[in-house]
């Protein structure tokens, strides 16, 4: 029997299609054990899934349509009472799932992940204080590294009176 290479490389694209289309599948690799159950931790945006005005957001977290839901560590959740300054301590991780839509949220489809991880304590308030992950089970990276992060969460220090962290009370009551 010959071998069909362009039957071949059809159905090897057929495949990982219908495969990269099931939510229900594993994540590849193991989370960072910093955050691997925070569906245990508090979630902030409890009974208010869009965090806040999303028009600013343009696509970024899943856009205007995205859904997010917020959780805290209990290192930062102390942090979250009270009117501010939002000052959050080291150690504090913050997990922010994206949904594209309303019915990806009511359905739990499988999310997309942003992790915010404050890595240093110092007076005033620093983006390089700060550092993040892509995806439950990415690789840690610096804040400071990717400007859009930056510039766009230093909104969150003149609005909240918060630590690059949007979805802290006055934010959301606001929002």
């Amino acid at each position: 029997m010959k071998f069909n290479t362009s039957r071949a490389i059809g159905l090897a694209l057929t495949s990982g299609v219908a495969l990269a289309g099931c939510s229900s599948l594993p994540f590849l690799g193991k989370p960072d054990p910093r955050w691997a159950d925070y569906k245990s931790w508090t979630k902030i945006t409890e009974g208010e899934p869009s965090t806040g005005n999303s028009q600013a957001l343009g696509g970024v977290h899943m856009g205007i349509e995205g859904y997010r839901d917020v959780y805290v560590n209990e290192i930062g959740l102390e942090m979250l009472t009270g009117d501010g300054p939002y000052d959050f301590p080291e150690g504090t991780v913050v997990v922010k799932e994206q949904f594209a839509n309303k019915a990806d949220w009511e359905t739990g489809k499988r999310a997309a992940h942003t992790i915010s991880l404050k890595v240093a304590d110092n007076p005033g308030t620093s983006a390089a204080d700060w550092n993040w992950a892509a995806g439950y089970t990415g690789k840690v990276k610096a804040h400071i590294a990717d400007p859009n992060c930056v510039a766009c969460h230093t909104a969150a220090v003149a609005l909240n009176k918060s630590d690059y962290v949007f979805s802290v009370p006055a934010y959301l009551e606001a929002n």
